[in-house]
């Protein structure tokens, strides 16, 4: 795989899948950039995300996130990293896929959980006890599931390690370019 031939491919899932983590792993491995859009965006407002939370709501950050996402998809490459709540709505979803490979990383919400409740730098869940948490995630996943199913690809994010994720994907890779 080299990058003048393969399309970009992107990465979605809940917060704490591990979607940066394994996005590196993965670039490295295909000898392909990496970038996250959590890190374009931090980047281009020179804010990091909690900071834009906290001036503009979540509604303020989808706006950025969308436009971020949208100029990135003018000229896509490697792999990127979605932000979890990336994919709002059909439209997203379908310029990503028009634009390369879609993968869903799907993890259970009790991995998600134990992953997330120790977190301080996540502007959607700070603050909130075990209960909350489980809530608020569950809630989450309900309304971002339509989108996650559409990917190309859906890999479980059950294994032990991000090396084990990563290989999986490339499996994937390989048996839809046949």
């Amino acid at each position: 795989m080299n990058q003048h031939s393969k399309p970009a491919i992107f990465l979605c899932g809940m917060m704490g899948t591990g979607k940066s983590v394994i996005g590196k792993h993965l670039a490295r491995k295909l000898n392909l950039p990496f970038t996250d859009l959590d890190t374009i965006i931090e980047s281009d407002t020179g804010k990091k995300i909690p900071q834009i939370f906290e001036e503009i709501g979540e509604a303020g950050f989808r706006e950025i996130e969308r436009n971020t996402l949208a100029r990135y998809l003018k000229h896509p490459k490697g792999v990127l990293a979605l932000g979890g709540g990336s994919l709002q709505n059909q439209e997203l979803v379908d310029l990503i896929k028009n634009s390369g490979i879609l993968i869903f990383i799907d993890t259970p919400i009790e991995i998600l959980i134990s992953r997330l409740k120790k977190s301080r730098r996540r502007p959607m869940i700070n603050g909130l006890d075990s209960q909350d948490l489980k809530m608020k995630i569950d809630k989450l996943l309900n309304e971002r599931k339509p989108f996650y199913h559409q990917s190309n690809i859906i890999i479980s994010g059950t294994a032990k390690s991000y090396e084990i994720t990563t290989d999986l994907i490339i499996q994937e890779l390989i048996k839809n370019d046949d």
